[in-house]
């Protein structure tokens, strides 16, 4: 595949010629008019559309430059790959990865991605992202970005801009607070570097109208309901913590999370604190072996947890890893686990409308 500037000067040696007074057929005015508008059209076509001026964005607490506006994009993980589509970006996207086959995909998606290429079903694999000649990757610390692995900075010595989920940003900066609203910051910021901002808005007011009538629906709420978010583990169990998104959902859901005192996302908790926190609701994060009804087999066979309010009462809720994570469905399954929670509380669940999915037209 020829660099850039050979085929600029390719595209540009017939002009030249031309200008020079090459040995060859002179040519009429307006043929050589045409061959002007069709040599400068190609070069165009070929230069990436820039940020005028240059794009500057708040990224995990630091200034982030973005001159281009990406064309060839990477996305990793479930619902990393869902915002990305949500936007309608669809024809950008040259590949993925961090997507197992235990990862539900959304119906709406699956289509797209069965077209593109899956570069890699764990970590990322810089050399695959290199070769699909990627100029632009989402991602985030933990969901990819590994210190020692791929990280932004090594991105960007080849050359590889990226955007980190502000969600992930805990495990580099601090933090205030985790919020359904980092889904929308999320949002409106890919659609600043992707310049698509009109066509985003209205996906994105979708999301934010649904979070508002939520809170609305639950301002009028008293009780707030003891939840343990159950990811995996069986010796040492895996949670969400102060940080991660269950904690968003569990807010807005009035109820309260028992491991809202470790100041991570996705940390690890302790059987012990389980039985002595007593929750009523347990979350079940869907996704992996066991399914989730193995998850919940394996807690109701447990010995230790027999007392536990939400083992007795078997009062469980599930949610697929890419609504427990940042994405666009976040704000449905807090809306569904509210109605679970508060029965006698009025609580709508919005349908989520996806754009019209486009198959990428980036060059492979």
């Amino acid at each position: 595949m020829p660099s850039i500037n050979a085929a600029l000067c390719l595209l540009w040696l017939p002009v030249a010629a031309l200008l020079a007074g090459c040995d060859r057929a002179p040519v009429s005015d307006q043929v050589h008019a045409a061959q002007l508008t069709e040599n400068s059209n190609a070069v165009a076509a070929l230069q990436p559309k820039r940020h005028d001026p240059p794009l500057v964005l708040d990224v995990c607490g630091k200034p982030q430059t973005y001159i281009q506006v990406p064309q060839r994009v990477v996305t990793h993980d479930v619902n990393i790959t869902e915002m990305f589509l949500f936007l309608g970006l669809g024809d950008r996207l040259v590949g993925y990865s961090g997507i197992p086959s235990r990862k539900e995909i959304a119906p709406e998606i699956k289509p797209v991605l069965d077209l593109l290429p899956n570069l890699s079903s764990h970590d990322m694999s810089l050399e695959a992202m290199v070769d699909a000649r990627t100029d632009f990757v989402f991602a985030g610390w933990s969901y990819g970005f590994r210190a020692g692995g791929v990280t932004p900075e090594l991105l960007a010595e080849h050359g590889i801009a990226s955007y980190v989920l502000a969600e992930s940003c805990i495990r580099v900066n601090s933090r205030q607070r985790v919020a359904l609203e980092d889904v929308e910051l999320d949002l409106g910021n890919l659609a600043r570097i992707f310049d698509v901002e009109a066509q985003a808005g209205p996906r994105i007011s979708q999301l934010k109208t649904a979070r508002e009538r939520l809170a609305g629906q639950m301002a009028a709420n008293a009780g707030k309901p003891r939840v343990f978010v159950f990811d995996s583990g069986e010796k040492i169990p895996v949670t969400a913590g102060r940080y991660g998104m269950p904690q968003a959902i569990l807010d807005a859901a009035g109820a309260s999370n028992i491991f809202d005192d470790i100041p991570s996302n996705w940390p690890r908790g302790n059987w012990e604190d389980v039985i002595e926190r007593d929750p009523e609701w347990i979350v079940i994060v869907d996704y992996g072996v066991p399914s989730a009804q193995g998850k919940m087999d394996f807690l109701l066979a447990k010995p230790e947890l027999a007392q536990v309010s939400a083992i007795r009462k078997r009062q469980f809720f599930v949610m697929s890893y890419a609504q427990a994570t940042p994405g666009p469905r976040s704000v449905q399954v807090a809306q569904r686990l509210a109605a679970a929670l508060h029965p006698d509380l009025e609580v709508t669940t919005d349908a989520l409308t996806w754009p019209t999915l486009k198959q990428s037209q980036a060059q492979p």
